[in-house]
């Protein structure tokens, strides 16, 4: 029995052996692989090599069978069958040019429900080494490209250690953990590299956690173009696929050209839903806009059979917002409607224009419906223009090829404009407009066009392969800026044959008229007469002549073109004469002669332009001339012109300014290509030792620019520098500079080392040398590097960096800067009310922020300051100021000294974060002010100064002690100029109203001893006052020991007060001035209003004006005596003067007399009546006419020096002298 069994076993093991021998040489051999691989129905294979049980590949492999097709380009397939032995299937290597997969369309399967995934345990492990597909088409569409797989598949699941795929733009590397059993549980973590937008990165990075059976979480991380947070979940099997998914974003830009108010920022988007109920969609943000935030806000649904647009918002405020609001559907075709809600919704405050437009849109609300292919709808508008609001409306329909507005209308006021427009632009563009016009005023769109026009406009015509066909007429009448109106214009044609059957265009007096055709050839003429420019247009004036002649043939056309004009101008530019000559021959030569005279820029004189032109079609030649006080230039270009490319030189050159007479050294290469490229090519500009070389130049597009400019004398620069400072030295630059799209790079270098500052004091030039003065500048497409260094043995020492980021959005700014041992002498120049300017500046610190809002850390030291000069009502000397800069603010901590014994402090800070912030403390004692030539005070202040937005806070105590005031004598005649009175040349601009100023000071004067002297008075000053808000001023002076000297006589002071109750410059005067003969008391009364004081004379006891006036000049009664009667008049001439001020003023005025006085002069009868004032700064006139004698006396005085003047007189002697005046 045992033999029997052991037979048996035998001849098993010999049939396992023989199985085994028969799948080795299948497997093992080429041959046997291609033998079984043939037994595959609908298989094909093209260079099959290799082993079906290790290495194969072929150039391709098809595996087709009825509809269905599976074809393999140069697949590769390694994979090892000994790891069978522990139970692993090993392939190191699977790979693919393409795999292309084709499939027949089956039916739907009916709806089963949910999926539910198997628990998956192979009965053997997976390592897979490297899979690499490069691209995969399902029916002819590529899915993906360039996949890449690495994983292995055990116990614990499917492990994918690297996964690389593409489809167009869209790169995913992933890495996770997939274990088949139970709920499926997923890990999973990955980068999405997105495409690039704006030429800005776009990456996600990406994490998946959860159960594939149940619910997978997401996150992801945005970077790049869209900084934003994404979290979500997903029921990935489920039915109807339920998700909720959401996007945070602090701050989001769309386009790097648009600006920072355009950008969403608190981004808040959600969906949450499924297929069956829809996908609510939520979403909110705010726009920075100007003047405050605008909010956005979006609510829709879209689920499998369309989507709703709930709302889409835009909300500056309850009555500015703009609403949209749509639904699509796309069960059965296309379909989809919207409507458009406008009210006054603030544009410009998004997108800021440098200039608003005229018309502003108030109110829209637009319906249009669409349905496969074709839409119609209707709008209203309301809208406001210079003149007032006018509205549009109009129905409108159409399709993808075309859209007409048969009901179009527009209402402005009493004007009308209706008719119907319809636009073509399918294979062609093409319009038919019929509108009719009546007594619609310009003035609604154009503000410089005020009138009414009325009369029918027609338009028909298409342009269709570079083909125009026209057929116009317009005819409109009415009056334009208050002058009769004309435009009439008839034209018909078509490719070359055309008809401009009538041109009248009349406004007042300025007419243009003319014909023409194109039939064989062409006729035709314009004729321009415009004898008053400033009916046309505001701040245009002149006139304007001129005529056009046409003839030839549109292959050889011929013509004339003149032009002459006279006072032209355009505002605050200026033309004098022009005259234009330009004229085209048969054998199609040109002649331009253009010469422009009396040329000014606002207050800048050019001087006179003169441009000459010839040439054909294909040589040319221009001459350039403009001859000017400040600037001369001559230059000379010819070329060629060549299937599109023009190529050229500019021949000559010479450009005299400043001192400096540059000249063109040799013709440099002048190009514009048809591409619209345009270069320049090496050219070298030279005055004396200086030269200005420019390399092979690249001006578009995209410009390459190369300078170096060597040796610039910088005291050529002397015209635009103050009169007592001069710069010596050179001046070296290079510039290396490119202007891609993507960014600008280069270096830009300028060095004026080795120079020397010279200053002018007392008549005397001091030198200032320094060592360096230089600035590097490196430019990159994201980053600009700055340097500048200064040093100077006696000026000090200035070095500042800086790296800006040009693209960036708020443009971020970083630096650092230095300064040590900085002289402010050489500043003084700068500051022409300052004689003695001196102090040394140090401090340090860096620089953060952006561009537009730079932010400063560091500090600065003001050491042995002084401040000084005649016109500076105070001197400061050893000054010393320490500011301490944080960011946005500064604290200043400062203290000086003044005249022999005055001190002052400064302490505060100031800051300019949101607006301006002011907290200052001001303190002195004995601080001596000095306007000349009235005044020598001393004064002691301690105020609080503080600003707070657009109001300044001024408060605290003014102590004026002691001083004296000298006021030179004023006739009672001096002219004060009114209120209302505009003086040319002293207009200030109209802008922001001032800053409102609050104050509380309180002013005591007089403690010591403040005397006044003039006006032939002498007294002491003292009292106090209290300044309010805008300098009101409540409070009284008076005057003390007082005495007034008139008439000959001393009077003593018996009651003076200034009394204010109103603005400080309008006090109300109360003052008598006595004179005691016995027991006789005559005075002088002045009271009222400081600019019109009435004078009256007094006496106790009470008697005529005759008998008081007496008592007060002669001391006595009135007598009979000529002589007493002569001083009496001269005391009566000077009282009566005294209230001709307004009438003698205004005459002055109108005659150009300026600073008119009239007085009298001497006594008894001498006395005269004399009338002066000034013709210019320094030449004055005094005339003179006797009141009691026949005597005329003229004199002219002519100012040579503060000190000297020349005066040459006429009358019963005439005289020439030479006068030197000095003060005691």
């Amino acid at each position: 029995m045992s033999r029997v069994f052991k037979h048996i076993l035998l001849g098993v093991l010999a049939l396992v052996l023989l199985g085994v021998i028969a799948v080795g040489l299948v497997l093992g051999t080429q041959a046997g692989s291609r033998w079984a691989l043939g037994l595959v129905p609908g298989l094909q294979l093209e260079a099959f090599e290799g082993r079906l049980g290790g290495r194969w590949q072929a150039d391709r492999v098809v595996w087709e069978q009825g509809a269905d097709r599976v074809d393999l380009v140069a697949p590769v397939f390694d994979w090892t069958p000994a790891c069978l032995l522990r139970m692993t299937l090993c392939i190191e290597r699977l790979q693919a040019d393409q795999v292309n997969l084709a499939f027949a369309p089956s039916e739907p399967a009916p709806d089963s429900g949910p999926l539910q995934l198997p628990a998956l345990k192979l009965p053997l492990a997976i390592e897979l080494g490297e899979v690499r597909i490069g691209h995969l088409r399902l029916d002819g569409n590529e899915q993906l490209s360039q996949l890449q797989l690495a994983a292995h598949w055990t116990v614990d699941g499917l492990k994918i250690d690297s996964l690389q795929l593409q489809r167009e733009d869209l790169h995913l590397s992933l890495q996770g953990l997939l274990t088949p059993e139970g709920d499926w549980p997923l890990q999973a973590q990955g980068l999405l590299q997105l495409p690039k937008v704006d030429g800005r990165d776009w990456q996600l990075a990406l994490q998946v956690e959860g159960e594939l059976q149940k619910t997978l979480k997401l996150t992801a991380r945005s970077s790049g173009y869209l900084d934003a947070r994404l979290s979500g979940e997903l029921q990935a099997l489920a039915e109807h696929l339920p998700a909720r998914v959401q996007i945070k974003a602090d701050a989001f830009k769309p386009g790097a050209d648009l600006p920072d108010t355009l950008q969403l920022t608190n981004l808040d988007l959600s969906a949450k839903g499924d297929l069956q109920r829809g996908y609510l969609l939520l979403g909110t943000a705010s726009l920075p806009a100007e003047q405050g935030p605008v909010g956005l806000n979006l609510q829709g649904k879209v689920d499998a059979k369309g989507a709703q647009l709930g709302a889409l918002d835009l909300t500056a405020s309850a009555e500015q917002y703009l609403k949209l609001t749509a639904s699509a559907d796309w069960q059965q075709g296309m379909s989809a409607k919207a409507t458009v809600d406008w009210l006054d919704f603030p544009w410009l405050r998004l997108y800021p224009l440098e200039q608003a437009p005229q018309v502003t849109l108030r109110r829209f609300n637009g319906q249009v419906q669409y349905r496969d292919g074709n839409y119609q709808g209707q709008f209203n508008g309301d809208l406001d223009g210079p003149a007032g609001a006018f509205s549009l409306s109009s129905p409108f329909k159409g399709d993808l090829g075309q859209i007409a507005l048969p009901q179009l209308a527009l209402a402005a006021g009493q004007g009308k404009l209706a008719g119907s427009v319809s636009v073509q632009f399918a294979d062609a563009v093409a319009w038919d407009a019929a509108l009719e016009l009546s007594a619609l005023n310009p003035a609604y769109w154009l503000a410089e066009l005020p009138g009414t026009l009325a009369g029918p406009l027609r338009s028909k015509g298409q342009m269709k392969n570079g083909e125009l066909s026209l057929d116009a007429d317009l005819d409109l009448k009415g009056r334009l800026r208050g002058q009769p109106a004309v435009l009439k214009a008839v034209a018909t044609g078509a490719g070359k044959t055309w008809t401009l059957g009538t041109l009248d265009i009349r406004l007042g007096d300025n007419h243009i008229n003319g014909s023409g055709s194109l039939q064989q050839r062409l006729a035709g003429q314009v004729d321009l007469d415009l004898p008053r420019l400033g009916q046309l247009w505001p701040q245009l004036q002149g006139q304007l002549k001129g005529k056009l002649d046409v003839a030839g043939t549109l292959e050889a056309p011929q013509g004339t073109l003149t032009l002459q004009g006279q006072q032209l101008a355009q505002a605050d530019n200026h033309v004098q004469r022009l005259t234009l000559d330009a004229r085209l021959d048969s054998a199609q030569r040109a002649v331009i002669d253009l010469q422009a005279s009396g040329i000014r820029l606002g207050d800048t004189p050019l001087g006179k332009l003169t441009v000459n032109g010839r040439g054909d079609i294909r040589q040319q030649q221009l001459e350039l001339a403009l001859d000017g006080p400040q600037l001369k230039l001559d230059l000379g270009a010819d070329g060629v012109l060549d299937k599109g490319n023009w190529r050229g030189r500019l021949a000559t050159g010479q450009v005299q300014a400043g001192g400096q007479d540059w000249r063109l050294q040799a013709p440099a290469k002048l190009q514009r290509l048809a591409s619209g490229q345009l270069d320049f090519g090496a050219h070298c500009w030279r005055s004396g030792q200086a030269s200005l070389c420019g390399e092979d130049q690249r001006l578009a597009p995209e410009p390459r620019l190369r300078y170096h400019l060597k040796q610039f004398p910088l005291q050529s620069l002397a015209q635009w520098l103050p009169k007592d400072f001069a710069w010596q030295g050179q001046l070296n630059a290079d510039i290396n500079l490119d202007l891609p799209a993507s960014g600008p790079k280069g270096t830009l270098v300028v060095d004026a080392s080795g120079g020397t500052l010279k200053l002018r004091e007392k008549g005397q030039w001091l030198d200032f040398p320094y060592q360096t003065l230089r600035l590097e500048s490196t430019l990159a497409p994201r980053r600009v590097d700055t340097r500048l260094d200064f040093r100077g043995q006696r000026l000090g020492e200035l070095a500042l960096v800086t790296r800006l980021d040009p693209v960036a959005r708020n443009k971020p700014l970083t630096g650092t800067f230095r300064l040590s041992g900085l002289d402010l002498a050489i500043a003084r120049p700068f500051a022409p009310m300052v004689e003695r300017l001196a102090g040394q500046l140090n401090g340090s610190g860096q620089l953060s922020g952006t561009l537009l809002g730079p932010q400063v850390n560091g500090s600065l030291n003001l050491s042995g300051g002084e401040v000084s000069g005649a016109e500076l009502p105070i001197s400061l000397e050893d000054l010393n100021i320490q500011a301490l800069i944080a960011g946005e603010q500064v604290q200043l901590n400062g203290a000086w000294k003044s005249g022999e014994a005055g001190e002052g402090s400064l302490r505060g800070q100031i800051g300019w974060a949101q607006a301006l912030a002011v907290d200052l403390q001001l303190q002195g004692q004995r601080l001596p002010v000095n306007v000349e030539p009235y005044a020598a005070l001393e004064i002691a202040p301690n105020l609080k100064i503080s600003v707070q937005g657009d109001k300044l806070a001024v408060t605290g105590k003014v102590l004026v002690p002691k001083g004296k005031i000298t006021v030179r004598e004023l006739p009672p005649s001096t002219v004060k100029v009114s209120d209302d009175t505009v003086i040319v040349g002293h207009q200030t601009e109209q802008g922001k109203p001032p800053m409102a100023v609050a104050m509380d000071i309180d002013v005591e004067v007089g403690q010591d001893k403040l005397s006044f002297s003039g006006f032939g008075l002498t007294a002491n000053l003292l009292g106090h006052v209290h300044i309010g808000d805008n300098l009101d001023t409540r409070g009284e002076l008076s005057l003390a020991d007082g005495r007034y000297r008139a008439y000959g006589q001393r009077l003593t002071i018996r009651r003076a007060r200034l009394l204010f109750a109103g603005p400080i410059d309008q006090p109300y005067l109360d003052i008598e001035a006595i004179r005691q003969t016995d027991d006789v008391i005559a005075g002088i009364r002045l009271s009222g209003s400081a600019e019109q004081p009435t004078t009256q004379v007094f006496s106790e006891p009470a008697m005529s004006q005759e008998q008081a006036l007496s008592y007060l000049v002669l001391g006595r009664p009135l007598g009979t005596t000529g002589e007493d009667n002569n001083m009496l008049a001269e005391a009566a001439l000077g009282l009566g003067l005294a209230g001709s001020a307004g009438i003698t003023g205004s005459l002055a005025s109108s005659l150009g007399i300026e600073d008119f006085q009239l007085d009298t002069q001497g006594s008894g009868t001498s006395t005269s009546v004399v009338a002066s004032g000034n013709l210019t700064e320094r030449l004055s006139l005094r005339y003179g006419v006797g009141v009691f004698e026949p005597v005329n006396t003229v004199a002219l005085r002519y100012k040579l020096s503060k000190k000297v003047y020349l005066e040459a007189a006429s009358g019963v002697a005439s005289s020439l002298d030479i006068f030197y005046k000095r003060d005691f």
